[in-house]
């Protein structure tokens, strides 16, 4: 076997594809649910994967109270998201990896299941014969992101159909360098329901993204590759549309909103 078809092996294009998701998912920073999509979606065909869920952390997971968050999920119809939305609830059947998911400390933690439970703890637990197995999935992979400053925990999890093989050490390596580059599982809930930003273009809310973050309008132009003057002739736009006069207004109206 060369190594360009060794599956355990790093490639160069695997870098890339890497970094081709992040940019993409950073393209789609102003619509939340849209970005966790695209990239569970695209982790998925990455890394051959059936299904991908991820969630807020809630400690009723193991043993504690605390529902999880809104979930977002790919790869499963409506009564498959709704049975995982009811576990999420209630905690049960338990999920025996997520205890050991759990007790491990870090910034972006990555467990192949059989890393974390052995294959007959798995196979033998209600979880499995309750909620993975109906759904005709199997080998998954666990992905803990700890933002420290929101006091949050998004879990990420990826499973493969029934059948197919575990997920190896350069699908976790991948997974993990993904999620560490997003920025998602890092940014507070906002509100983006303002009606001055849903009548925005894709165009304008990249050009105010980068205001937002200091940056010029020349600056604005090399990033998104255009000519200073398309450029201030989006801010224009922009200001008008949202009914300010100065990016002083804009700040004090936008910063940390959006």
């Amino acid at each position: 076997m060369g190594q360009s078809d060794n599956p355990t092996v790093m490639r160069s294009a695997d870098v890339q594809a890497v970094l081709r998701l992040v940019g993409g998912a950073a393209e789609l920073w102003y619509q939340p649910v849209l970005q966790r999509e695209f990239t569970l979606d695209s982790l998925c065909k990455l890394l051959s994967a059936k299904a991908a869920i991820s969630y807020t952390f809630g400690d009723v997971l193991t043993g504690g109270t605390t529902a999880c968050g809104a979930m977002t999920a790919v790869g499963l119809d409506k009564a498959a998201q709704g049975r995982f939305e009811t576990y999420l609830k209630t905690g049960t059947p338990r999920d025996p990896v997520m205890d050991v998911l759990a007790s491990v400390d870090g910034r972006v933690i990555t467990l192949a299941r059989p890393d974390a439970v052995a294959d007959d703890g798995w196979y033998t637990s209600d979880h499995y014969k309750q909620v993975r197995e109906p759904l005709g999935l199997d080998h998954a992979l666990y992905v803990k992101i700890v933002a420290a400053s929101l006091g949050r925990q998004t879990i990420v999890m990826l499973a493969r159909a029934k059948g197919e093989a575990a997920f190896t050490d350069r699908d976790s390596y991948l997974c993990e360098l993904c999620l560490s580059e997003m920025a998602w599982p890092y940014t507070p809930d906002v509100d983006y329901t303002d009606p001055r930003l849903e009548t925005l273009q894709p165009r304008l809310k990249k050009v105010m993204r980068h205001l937002l973050e200091g940056d010029s309008e020349k600056q604005v132009a090399i990033k998104l590759g255009l000519s200073p003057h398309s450029v201030h002739q989006y801010v224009k736009q922009l200001y008008a549309q949202l009914e300010v006069n100065s990016r002083g207004e804009l700040l004090a109206q936008w910063v940390g909103k959006f």
